[in-house]
């Protein structure tokens, strides 16, 4: 009995050994695919960098990029990240306490655009953001669309900054669903998707396209200039 429970422990263990042994050389295939991909589309692969940006992701994790690769697309630079962060949950177990861990994977896409910007978000409508809403009436940036201020809300410091910048034909882009919530500050237009990891690098110019439809339907960049302008002083 005593050497069954050795070999029954043994096999366990070499298992768990044979199965990390695949999950690494998994990992370094994927990775190995994504230099590839880069390589050939004349884009750069960076790890463990970091970025100011990481400050408008969730966790807000500074050193949180994993991998991201930065090329042009569009017309514009364009990063696309593989950022993570973790929290820590404690909890009772018998007469110990147990940490778990969990780790949060996203894809995130930034748009470098060629002047400085204000910060400016469109992001949805919450619970209470609602009942805000109902109680008081819209916000002052509120655009007028029934459908886009029931959905969405804008954040941002000046309410005309906000409408000139969301116009027309991106407030028709975010009620029809072909545009992601984002964020913009400095130069940098942001958007991310959870629970995602960048497995099939040919889905790379597919993460990038709806933000760059974004940075494309932004309103009246004279905003940009004006900043600038005031920025140097």
């Amino acid at each position: 009995m005593g050497w069954l429970c050795v070999l029954i422990v043994v096999g366990f263990v070499g298992l768990m050994m044979l199965a990390a042994a695949r999950s690494a050389r998994a990992e370094r295939e994927r990775v190995d695919r994504l230099y590839h991909w880069a390589a050939a589309a004349g884009w750069r692969v960076y790890h463990r960098s970091d970025a100011p940006w990481t400050d408008r992701l969730p966790g807000g994790h500074r050193h949180g990029i994993d991998i991201s690769l930065v090329g042009r697309l569009g017309g514009h630079w364009v990063t696309v990240a593989e950022y993570s962060y973790q929290t820590f949950h404690t909890r009772s177990s018998g007469d110990s306490t147990v940490t778990d861990t969990t780790t949060h994977r996203y894809v995130v896409t930034v748009v470098h655009l060629d002047r400085q910007y204000p910060p400016l978000e469109v992001r949805a409508q919450g619970m209470w953001s609602l009942l805000g809403r109902a109680l008081f009436g819209d916000r002052k940036t509120a655009t007028g669309n029934p459908l886009f201020d029931c959905t969405f809300r804008i954040d941002a410091g000046d309410p005309a900054y906000a409408k000139a910048m969301v116009g027309p034909h991106l407030i028709e882009a975010h009620v029809a669903g072909a545009v992601p919530l984002w964020s913009l500050a400095g130069t940098d237009l942001l958007t991310y998707v959870p629970n995602a990891q960048l497995h099939d690098p040919r889905a790379i110019p597919g993460y990038a396209a709806p933000l760059l439809r974004v940075a494309d339907l932004l309103g009246h960049r004279e905003f940009g200039s004006l900043w600038n302008s005031d920025q140097s002083r």
